[in-house]
């Protein structure tokens, strides 16, 4: 029987995996009011989880200290510049290179690693890295630009990992406290949204505020779901597991939304699979190198 760790690991990025089907049901409003509801939603749920699941002192904790608040601050921008680009990509025929920037995001994390925290890459690694690059190369050769929405998303994404990994601070109550940065501003546009009449919440229908409203459900419970794996089940697995993520982006793109697959595109995913499958590989050579000497 799966345990309780897979399955919430499981829940988590196959959500993710399928979001894009969600922000593109939402896609009557313009990017900046889905980012901003997005914000102000889950700024409400993770408040009302912290004071369920007891993780006021957490938050506290949080707010006593000015280098965590300086540094969520600055998560704070990254993760909603990824948000908007990601719902902009979405709702604007680009969600297949928004999935390729989820596919190259570990071996930009690997890369930032090596720059900022002087964690080593071994000759796999960096052959990994290569055969990606590579991929990314043949997109822009085959189209005469670079695929800035996945360089974008992964590198956003890649920075605000990393700064995570700085911050000792709870998951929903850092979420909490980034979207509390940003409310200020989500709610000066709505309400300049609403002066000029161009707001579509309250405003073109009850089934379209639920939409909205539920996407604070969308970003809050995932990461729920994936803090509970990542203290449940082995980490090399939950790793494994991320590729679930952008699989289903890649299928819902395609599949969904009609988005066409060239042969570049395939050469460029094939390279890309291939460094990860070599990056894993490595991974796991490695884990059971540990585990055979401990």
């Amino acid at each position: 029987m799966i345990g309780a760790g897979p399955l919430a690991g499981l829940f988590a990025f196959m959500t993710w995996g399928v979001a894009g089907a969600y922000f593109h049901a939402v896609g009557f409003a313009d990017a900046m009011e889905i980012l901003s509801h997005r914000i102000l939603w889950s700024a409400i749920l993770t408040l009302v989880l912290i004071f369920a699941l007891g993780r006021q002192k957490a938050l506290m904790d949080l707010l006593r200290s000015a280098r965590t608040m300086g540094l969520l601050f600055i998560t704070s921008l990254l993760i909603a510049g990824n948000w908007l680009i990601y719902i902009w990509s979405v709702n604007h025929g680009h969600a297949l290179e928004a999935s390729l920037g989820y596919y190259i995001m570990p071996l930009i994390m690997l890369v930032l690693g090596r720059i900022f925290l002087n964690e080593k890459l071994n000759r796999t690694q960096i052959l990994s890295v290569v055969i990606v690059a590579a991929g990314v190369v043949n997109l822009l050769i085959f189209f005469g630009t670079l695929p800035w929405i996945a360089l974008s998303l992964a590198f956003l994404f890649g920075f605000y990992g990393l700064l995570r990994k700085m911050i000792p601070a709870d998951p929903i109550a850092g979420l909490f406290v980034e979207c509390l940065t940003l409310l200020p501003v989500a709610m000066i546009y709505l309400g300049w949204l609403q002066s000029n009449g161009q707001m579509a919440f309250l405003h073109t229908g009850t089934g379209h505020d639920a939409l909205l409203i539920g996407l604070g459900v969308m970003t809050t419970i995932p990461l729920v779901m994936f803090a509970f794996a990542a203290r449940n089940m082995k980490f090399g697995a939950l790793g494994l597991m991320q590729y679930i993520n952008p699989t289903l982006q890649l299928f819902v793109a395609v599949l969904l939304f009609g988005e066409n697959f060239t042969r570049a595109h395939l050469i460029t995913y094939i390279f890309v699979w291939c460094g990860l499958a070599l990056f894993t590989w490595d991974n796991l050579r490695t884990a059971r190198h540990l585990r055979a000497n401990s």
